[in-house]
């Protein structure tokens, strides 16, 4: 009897096991709340217990934020040192490869043949006689232009020599005022008259220094540019002091087609060599009249299809 009398007083101090129907079923008894209202209660209380908040902390925010700054910090600097190497390369593949050079300079005139001269480790008598050559041999039809192309080396090595080692190859007295204002290119040729008259065109950067610098060169023109230009005289006997002088002749001012030149004549008052100005970026010096005038033509039509 007393065994059962402890059973019961034991069975009294259980509390039963609270279920989420039991819940519902005593809430609503109590009239607390519609089943939504319930269920809402109970999904907050879960995350309560559960120690899962949805609310942001900051942390998790801050660690991936520094994440996508460290990778778009690493991303920057790639990009940077792939800029940096190609810019490199670039610059010393330009610097490396003389067809570079080649490639950009563009024929001053338009020419009827051309042909390429090397004249590396050549000296000016040997450049001097490789021209005489070409002039002696030329066969081209009357009145087409022939080019000569001045290069150095062959192949990959080839380089185009520019006007400014073009005169320096052949030890011209060409003064400094009017060689720093050249440009790279230039062009030496022949013109097919009777006889193949030879020209040479300059391009320049300053119209006032290389005026000034040809008038200081008029004095040394004959002999640094004679063996290219000027054919011998015959022999002549001086008959007075007169004569003597007359083969000294310096330059004079003429008119040449409509165009100031300066010109050079020999003891009979031919014209055996002479210089112009056709516009404010060249210089043209042959031998004749003729020569000037075609020459300037092309130098002009280049000029208009540019």
């Amino acid at each position: 009897m007393a065994e059962n009398e402890q059973e019961t007083s034991t069975s009294k101090n259980i509390s039963p096991i609270r279920t989420f129907q039991s819940d519902v079923e005593e809430m609503l008894k109590q009239g607390n709340g519609s089943l939504t209202k319930i269920a809402i209660a109970e999904n907050e209380k879960r995350i309560h217990t559960e120690g899962f908040s949805m609310e942001p902390t900051g942390e998790p925010a801050s660690d991936k934020t520094r994440l996508i700054i460290s990778a778009s910090t690493i991303l920057i600097l790639l990009g940077l040192i792939t800029l940096g190497v190609i810019y490199f390369w670039k610059n010393r593949g330009v610097t490396a490869s003389p067809q570079t050079t080649t490639a950009t300079i563009q024929p001053l005139i338009a020419t009827d043949s051309d042909k390429k001269l090397d004249i590396n480790g050549l000296t000016r008598d040997k450049i001097i006689q490789e021209l005489l050559k070409e002039r002696d041999q030329n066969t081209s039809t009357l009145a087409s232009i022939s080019g000569i192309r001045f290069i150095e080396g062959s192949g990959a090595n080839e380089q185009i020599v520019s006007a400014k080692i073009f005169l320096e190859k052949l030890k011209t007295h060409a003064p400094a005022e009017m060689t720093r204002s050249l440009d790279d290119n230039f062009i030496f040729g022949f013109q097919a008259q009777s006889v193949a008259e030879p020209f040479l065109i300059l391009k320049i950067g300053y119209y006032q220094n290389a005026f000034a610098g040809m008038l200081s060169w008029e004095k040394d023109l004959r002999e640094d540019l004679g063996p290219l230009f000027i054919r011998p005289e015959p022999t002549q006997i001086a008959s007075s002091s007169d004569d003597v002088l007359n083969r000294n002749l310096t330059f004079q001012d003429i008119v040449v087609k409509n165009r100031d030149t300066r010109a050079l004549r020999d003891s009979n008052g031919k014209i055996i060599l002479l210089y112009s100005f056709p516009d404010k970026t060249s210089i043209v010096i042959t031998t004749n009249a003729e020569t000037l005038q075609e020459v300037a033509t092309r130098l002009f039509a280049g000029k208009l299809v540019q």
